[in-house]
Order: structure tokens, then C-alpha cells, then sequence
């Protein structure tokens, strides 16, 4: 049996791709509805001067990756269904992010409750994540770039900003085709100055798309999807250089197809800590 889901989405494609207008008037209207998250606000440059690591729920991640990143006791953000791995590992990462609302089931929603009870982050997107405990933080997403990117109209797509890292994510955040761009900008809003990624395969040779212990819903990642990926990032990082950002990526990911930020082993990484 269908879902009420399934029936509108490609409607919303459809609307997407043939009135653009209508969208970015919507999203414009719905973005500016949205109060400021105060608490969100007060934790601008609270981690001024450190580095942290988003860790990717890739093939290439291994628990004894997380390790160690436990025992360095380094601060790391991570996503979507890295709660799968916790009874594998002490591992916990300290800021816990979720911005699809695809892999917002009971299952997630309860290892959020779980990780705010061991005081853990958790941040939001405020338009995507529905359901989220009083506790939790979130931020305003700007989809209008998004939304010109994959529209039919050549005059949107020209004009679209996808990729472009927010200086100040208190004001909004700037949407792409993977979460972790997301995050970035939320790193750096936090007072992050060198981010390293590690589990950021964005595909590899074989037919895994996460790590060992990761039950992923279908269609969430899709290798179709992960060029678009690689396109974000190639913007990202050129808009970073581009405006001078005080923003060092590294990616400490063992193998896969992202080549854009310079390739560090994670054991180098922690042994210079």
C-alpha cells in the first residue's frame, strides 16, 4: 500500500522543476516564519580554538576508528543512524545532527531522547525534522538556492548558490545534497576551525553504502545521488577559498571518490594532537 508520501512527492518534484517561482516564494515565507532557536544563538564560538571531526556513516568507517576518536577524547559531530553503532563502541559523538527527515522514524526518535538524557547535542533542521523533544537545538535552513538548482528554468539554475558555506549559521544555514555541508557550517558557526572528515566515501567500488552495523531506509542514499555530493563540495571549498574563510577541511576518510580537500591519515591526525 502506498503512503500518503509517496503520492505527493512527485507532485512537489513536479512543482519544483516547473514553477520555481512558487517554491522560492514559499520557502522565502516559511524560512522568515521561523523564530531564531535563542539557545542555538549562545553557542556561537563556544568551541573556539579546537578541531573537530564529523564522522560519515560510510563503508570505510570502522569501530576501531571511533575508538579512536574516543580515547583522543577528540569532539565529533555525526548523523542520521550513527545510534546503530553504539552498542559496539563507548564512542558517543558530542553534537548529534539530523537534518532528513527520511530516517526520522520511532527508532531515531527515540535514540535522540537517549542522547539528550546523556547529555549529547542535539541540533536540527527547524523545516525538515518534525516531532523533536523541547531540549533539542535547531537552525534555519535556506532552501532557495536548493530549490533554483534543480529547477527546469536555465535562468534558476544559473542563479543558484549551492554549495556556499553561511558565515553565520545563527542567521541560516544553506542546504545541499548531503548533510555534512550542513554541519560545515554549523562547525565553523561554533568556533571550529579545522574540520576533519572521516566515513565521507561519497561511493566506492563495491555495493556498500555504509558502515558495517549501519541499516540504512532505501532510496536515502543513492550513488545517483553522491556526484551531486561531490558537486557540493567542489563549490564549498572553492566559495571557502574564494572569500578568504578562516575555515582548514581535511579528509581523513580511508579511500572513496572525495579527493576535494587535502588527505590526512586519521592516526597522523591524532598523533599531532
Amino acid at each position: 500500500m502506498k503512503t500518503f508520501r509517496s503520492f505527493v512527492t512527485p507532485f512537489l518534484d513536479f512543482l519544483v522543476s516547473h514553477f520555481t517561482w512558487l517554491c522560492v516564494l514559499y520557502s522565502k515565507l516559511t524560512f522568515y516564519l521561523f523564530r531564531q532557536d535563542r539557545r542555538f544563538l549562545a553557542m556561537k564560538n563556544k568551541y573556539s580554538g579546537k578541531r573537530c571531526f564529523i564522522v560519515s556513516l560510510g563503508p570505510s568507517l570502522t569501530i576501531s576508528d571511533l575508538n579512536l576518536l574516543n580515547s583522543n577524547h577528540e569532539y565529533c559531530f555525526s548523523m542520521n543512524r550513527c545510534y546503530q553503532l553504539f552498542d559496539k563502541t563507548e564512542w558517543r559523538p558530542d553534537i548529534y545532527f539530523i537534518s532528513d527527515a527520511r530516517v526520522n522514524n520511532n527508532d531515531t526518535q527515540a535514540a535522540i531522547k537517549k542522547m539528550i538524557d546523556d547529555k549529547i547535542a542535539v541540533i536540527y533542521s527547524k523545516r525538515d525534522i518534525k516531532r523533536m523533544p523541547s531540549e533539542a537545538l535547531y537552525y534555519r535552513a535556506n532552501y532557495v538556492d536548493f530549490i533554483k538548482f534543480h529547477s527546469s528554468n536555465k535562468r534558476y539554475r544559473l542563479a543558484a548558490r549551492v554549495g556556499q558555506c553561511s558565515i553565520d549559521a545563527g542567521d541560516f544555514v544553506y542546504s545541499a545534497h548531503s548533510c555534512v555541508t550542513s554541519i560545515i557550517q554549523v562547525a565553523y558557526f561554533l568556533g571550529f576551525k579545522e574540520i576533519y572528515l572521516i566515513g565521507q566515501d561519497c561511493g566506492v567500488t563495491s555495493n556498500l553504502n555504509h558502515s558495517e552495523g549501519i541499516t540504512a531506509e532505501k532510496n536515502v542514499n543513492q550513488l545517483n545521488d553522491l556526484d551531486l555530493v561531490l558537486y557540493d563540495f567542489e563549490e564549498l571549498n572553492k566559495y571557502i577559498t574564494e572569500k578568504s574563510i578562516d575555515l582548514k577541511i581535511y579528509n581523513c576518510t580511508r579511500g572513496g571518490r572525495l579527493e576535494v580537500f587535502p588527505r590526512l591519515k586519521l592516526e597522523e591526525v591524532l598523533n599531532q594532537k
